[in-house]
């Protein structure tokens, strides 16, 4: 029995759905433990990581393989504004959103030229620069990296707390902001340009414009997510910071969930969390182990876990179709 909804009526149903969640992500610092609270702030800020892939991906039409480029340069612009200046960092996290969708806007034009593979490999190849490039520099911290000078005046509970607040906040954006945006007007756009450019731009969508402001999106949400990642840690350096393996791990979560789901990655997340949990002490093998499993759902469900249970059962919790206008 297939699961439909009416798409006016889901709205209603997600935007409860939204409250509800609000709630229990408010409530949540009261309840568990800082202990707790440090892994969930992992948790959420590795699904933001892989939400800001997907939304590239699946929802924009571009592939990239260089993400880990927006995950260091924002946990190095809050870390070195704040021991700087002696800015809070917390105050900082904004406007790493905004640094680096400025640096995504300003490489945009060269990589926009590139296609494909072509553009999937060039964001790795200036991460790889950038990562080059710190570990050169004493000011930046080398390869030593940089410590989070202005939260240890801080009180610890208020640090692990607001941290939380902050990944809850990613995570929460996450879905419910990925599917709002869906459903706008824009998303729509994004859409009609990652289904068929030539088709898109035939009915006036400026293509380039519309994949411009994907890109520089998903730059800006990954860098606030790294930001916040490595401020949980109180340390950063570049070979983390910029570590291709994020990438590794964004690939295995949104290929096990779904590429162009909001559900995808969740699904995908918590399949991760539980494999590092089971075989994060064998080494090389966790590696290998995570590329198999990557390989055995494309052969069994190319769409991903959440696809097959979409296309077998009909449910179709966040789906962004729009409605046909009415006559």
């Amino acid at each position: 029995m297939k699961t439909q909804f009416n798409p006016r009526a889901r709205d209603g149903i997600v935007a409860v759905a939204g409250v509800i969640a609000l709630l229990v992500l408010i409530a949540m610092p009261k309840i568990v433990g800082e202990g707790d609270l440090r892994l969930l702030i992992e948790i959420f800020c590795v699904f933001a990581f892989a939400q800001s892939w997907n939304f590239l991906a699946g929802y924009v039409g571009l592939m990239s393989f260089g993400q880990q480029l927006f995950i260091g340069l924002g946990a190095y612009f809050v870390f070195l504004t704040s021991n700087t200046y002696g800015i809070s960092p917390f105050l900082l996290l904004p406007l790493a959103f905004v640094f680096c969708g400025l640096f995504a806007a300003l490489v945009s034009p060269f990589v926009f030229r590139l296609r494909d593979a072509y553009f999937a490999i060039s964001i790795w190849v200036i991460a790889e620069i950038v990562r080059l490039f710190i570990s050169q520099k004493d000011w930046l911290g080398s390869v030593s990296g940089l410590p989070m000078v202005a939260t240890r005046e801080m009180e610890r509970s208020f640090v692990a707390t607001t941290n939380f607040y902050w990944a809850a906040g990613l995570a929460f954006l996450s879905v419910f902001g990925l599917y709002w945006l869906s459903r706008s007007r824009l998303g729509l756009a994004l859409s009609a340009v990652r289904d068929n450019e030539g088709t898109a731009a035939a009915v006036g969508i400026n293509v380039w414009w519309v994949r411009f402001f994907g890109f520089v999106l998903a730059g800006g949400f990954a860098g606030v997510a790294g930001a916040t990642y490595y401020m949980s840690v109180f340390h950063v350096e570049p070979g983390g910071a910029f570590d291709p393996n994020w990438m590794v791990i964004m690939l295995f979560i949104v290929i096990i969930g779904g590429v162009g789901t909001v559900e995808g990655p969740i699904i995908g997340t918590l399949i991760y969390f539980v494999f590092r949990a089971w075989f994060s002490g064998t080494g090389n093998l966790y590696l290998m182990l995570l590329g198999a499993a990557a390989v055995v759902t494309m052969m069994w469900a190319p769409k991903g876990l959440w696809g097959e249970v979409r296309s077998r059962l009909g449910i179709d919790l966040l789906a962004t179709r729009h409605l046909p206008p009415r006559q």
